[in-house]
């Protein structure tokens, strides 16, 4: 009896001091990561039957939701959005009290990365690894491919699917089959002083004409080895392929022959310099931009969302080519699903549809800077002249899979680019490329 009584005063003080606690719970690791401790809630109770034997009291279930989150996209500790995007874990955990939501902080890529950590730990030990995970498109198709990964198109809702924008469920489609589901995007355009130009700047003429002090990354540094993304679509959009009927790399002349006259004539004019070479991303040269030293540049919809704020009577514009058809391609991260449980699945939908509502991804999209991928959550944006023309530009969006990106047309593409930006003549400088592939 004295045992009885000893627990029952152990029990109560404990109870004193925990006060009343929610059976869900959500914890984030940050990187490094450490092992996962996920936050103990009290279950149950212990009462004490008729004769004295304490006796548990039937408690619920209880799920665990474990998420893999790129710090690449998690806001830092003065971020307003980080705010934001708590507040949505907290509420999943509240709303669903019987889950517990482990949110882990991990890189892309690199050592302890969420690519590499799935190639070596699903293997020895699965317990360990997540049922979601965010990553990039490009990694996705290599997830895919080595089978870590498992294909979503029959396991989510049906609404999230038809509550995307136009075009943008392709994004996670790999020859056909839906592996990831995309969760916020960023495109390519311009960004231009509406004080300097009466009209957005969208043509090879205008250009030409007007001589606009303009950068853009030229190089590719750190992307691979093919062409950089302005020259790439200005080739597409004048009617360029990089793959022929056979699959096999190849160019066109006439749209290739176009793109390096346009360069030409712009180094004739000293609008473009081998200078654009040693630029790799927007925010290499944005600071120019800020103080007006150039009127026109390349960015994309996160930089130029972020950094708007810093150039006064700023206009975003697709970019400029030969005949002013607008031209875009995305880059998404993707939902995708790891574990082939049906019980762990079950518990991951759960938490994706929280995540994917529209409240939730408007509010926390539009803070972070960010394209939401749902048609209602960018018609809650409160800029809706923005949300208005980044639809427009998602309606000419082109989506230029790795493996041609980074091919020896790709390569070809960019290395004739380089050589007129050094004063080759455009029609040699296409012969070259040309020749590089017939060898």
């Amino acid at each position: 009896m004295r045992r009885w009584i000893a627990a029952g005063m152990a029990l109560a003080a404990l109870l004193a001091g925990c006060g009343t606690a929610s059976p869900g719970a959500r914890q984030i690791t940050p990187t490094p990561a450490t092992p996962d401790r996920s936050i103990a809630s009290v279950d149950s109770l212990v009462t004490n039957a008729p004769d004295g034997t304490p006796t548990p009291l039937p408690t619920p279930d209880q799920y665990t939701v474990r998420v893999w989150w790129p710090d690449e996209i998690y806001p830092t500790d003065t971020d307003p959005s980080q705010t934001i995007l708590t507040r949505q874990f907290d509420d999943f955990t509240q709303t669903y009290s019987r889950y517990t939501l482990q949110v882990r902080r991990k890189r892309a890529n690199g050592l302890g990365g969420i690519l590499p950590t799935l190639r070596t730990a699903q293997p020895v030990a699965p317990g360990t690894m997540p049922d979601l995970t965010l990553m990039r498109r490009a990694d996705m198709v290599t997830a895919a491919t080595e089978g870590l990964i498992v294909p979503i198109g029959n396991w989510l809702p049906p609404d999230i699917l038809e509550s995307l924008l136009p075009g943008v469920e392709q994004i996670g489609e790999i020859d056909g089959t839906l592996y990831g589901l995309p969760y916020m995007m960023t495109l390519y355009h311009m960004a231009y002083r509406e004080s300097v130009f009466a009209a957005p700047p969208t043509t090879f003429e205008t250009i030409l004409t007007q001589e606009p002090k303009y950068l853009f990354p030229g190089n590719v540094a750190g992307q691979g080895t093919g062409a950089n993304w302005t020259v790439l679509l200005q080739y597409l959009a004048a009617g360029g392929q990089l793959v022929d009927a056979g699959g096999l790399p190849t160019l066109d002349r006439d749209p290739l022959l176009a793109v390096y006259s346009y360069y030409e004539q712009g180094v004739e004019a000293e609008i473009f310099s081998p200078g654009l070479l040693t630029f790799s991303q927007s925010d290499d040269y944005w600071d120019q931009f800020e103080t007006g030293a150039v009127s026109l540049v390349f960015a994309n919809s996160t930089t130029y969302l972020r950094r708007r704020a810093s150039v006064p009577n700023t206009a975003p514009a697709s970019i400029p080519t030969l005949g002013g058809t607008p031209i875009t391609t995305p880059d998404s991260w993707m939902w995708v699903l790891t574990t082939s449980d049906p019980d762990r699945q079950n518990q991951a939908r759960a938490f994706l549809s929280w995540m994917m509502r529209v409240s939730q991804q408007s509010a926390f999209s539009e803070s972070y800077g960010y394209l939401p991928t749902t048609q209602r959550a960018m018609q809650l944006w409160d800029d809706q002249s923005y949300a208005t023309f980044a639809q427009s530009l998602m309606a000419n969006m082109v989506l230029v899979p790795d493996t041609q990106r980074n091919s020896s047309a790709a390569a070809a593409l960019q290395a004739g680019f380089a050589a007129v930006l050094d004063g080759t003549p455009a029609e040699t400088a296409a012969d070259e490329a040309l020749q590089v592939l017939s060898d």
